[in-house]
């Protein structure tokens, strides 16, 4: 794995606050290569949620939402498997969303 990748995750750049761990748990999914954390952005959100955006090219992009700024992350996922990572992040959101 590259240097800034740790737990298949990039960690050149900062994460949205509580971003880290779910990120973690994400990428090891079965089928998720790399998790690249984008851009982050201000905004008026309220509470914390991570959902799929729309299939890019190389993968899925998710939106993540944490107390007034939304990041974007990227996921390196195969064809085959994009369906199913989609529902293990929708069934592991329901998860965070308790906690």
């Amino acid at each position: 794995m590259p240097k800034h990748f740790k737990r298949g995750v990039k960690r050149e750049h900062h994460f949205l606050k509580g971003l880290e761990k779910p990120l973690e748990e994400i990428a090891k999914i079965p089928g998720v290569k790399k998790v690249i954390p984008g851009r982050i952005y201000s905004s008026d959100s309220r509470g914390f949620e991570i959902k799929v955006s729309r299939e890019t090219y190389s993968g899925l992009k998710l939106v993540a939402k944490s107390d007034g700024s939304v990041q974007d992350v990227f996921l390196v996922v195969d064809k085959k498997d994009r369906e199913r990572v989609r529902k293990e992040i929708e069934r592991l959101m329901e998860k965070w969303r308790k906690v």
